[in-house]
């Protein structure tokens, strides 16, 4: 998704976007769509305008999101570089072996993992719901540019801190740091995209958080499944289609909706 004139960006790029969004028929040979084609009948009541992304609503998330980068994101890691330089210099000359940095991949994973799940979890009480993560649920049918839509306290606490502890606790080579967040940006892209795309992971699990808000706090699911918030979404049909797609065929159709009860 881009910006709208005022933030730079062509009108004929936001027009791009807005009828990508808007005609998900043209992916929809290839993929499923979760938020276009619901996957329980509770889901169509809820949001019964799915695919249809507001301009205006569209171009107030991107400003958050440039926000959030630039004012919040970058003086975050301006303010880390002198740790991480002192814990392990992460632009020394040599670079990390390929062995060590899948060792360090998978610490990042699990680290990144538990802090997540806690301060989403956290995020989701009364107490700090209605100030500072209500505004990310403002979109219940999420879209990917608004992964990283939310107050700046919930960018810091949820979004920066978990996927940095990592790299400041191994002491990695920029190298290492700049794959991993490209890989986290691209995850948490595709977990709020709405479209299960063939070969890459599925976003069913993050949509169904959107849907139903007390369930599915995680990434894995590892720690979802230990304090059973994923019980709910483990009876629904989002659940069997949470597999890797690795076909061309909607799992709309090879896992279809269950058939409606007679009256």
């Amino acid at each position: 998704m881009f910006p709208g004139p005022e933030l730079g960006c062509s009108q004929e790029l936001l027009a791009v976007s807005q009828h990508l969004s808007q005609n998900p028929t043209r992916v929809r040979a290839s993929c499923k769509q979760v938020t276009v084609e619901p996957t329980s009948h509770t889901l169509v009541h809820l949001l019964p305008s799915l695919g249809q992304v507001d301009p205006v609503k569209l171009r107030q998330s991107i400003r958050t999101v440039l926000f959030n980068q630039c004012m919040v994101s970058f003086p975050m890691v301006v303010f880390l570089y002198p740790f991480l330089k002192w814990w392990g210099d992460p632009c020394r000359r040599e670079l990390p072996t390929f062995h060590w940095f899948l060792l360090e991949l998978a610490i990042f994973t699990l680290i990144e993992e538990v802090l997540f799940y806690y301060s989403h979890r956290l995020l989701h009480h009364p107490t700090f719901y209605k100030k500072i993560h209500k505004k990310h649920h403002e979109w219940t049918a999420p879209i990917g540019v608004i992964s990283l839509y939310a107050h700046p306290i919930e960018h810091v606490v949820s979004n920066m801190l978990p996927a940095i502890v990592g790299p400041l606790v191994m002491g990695s080579h920029l190298s290492s740091i700049t794959v991993w967040f490209s890989l986290a940006l691209i995850i948490t892209t595709i977990s709020h995209c709405g479209y299960h795309l063939p070969f890459l992971p599925s976003p069913e699990f993050h949509d169904y958080h959107h849907l139903k808000f007390n369930q599915c706090y995680g990434v894995l699911g590892v720690l979802d499944h230990l304090h059973g918030t994923d019980t709910m979404f483990k009876q629904t049909k989002a659940y069997e289609r949470h597999v890797l797609l690795l076909g061309f065929t909607p799992l709309s159709e090879s896992i279809p909706d269950s058939p409606k009860r007679m009256e």
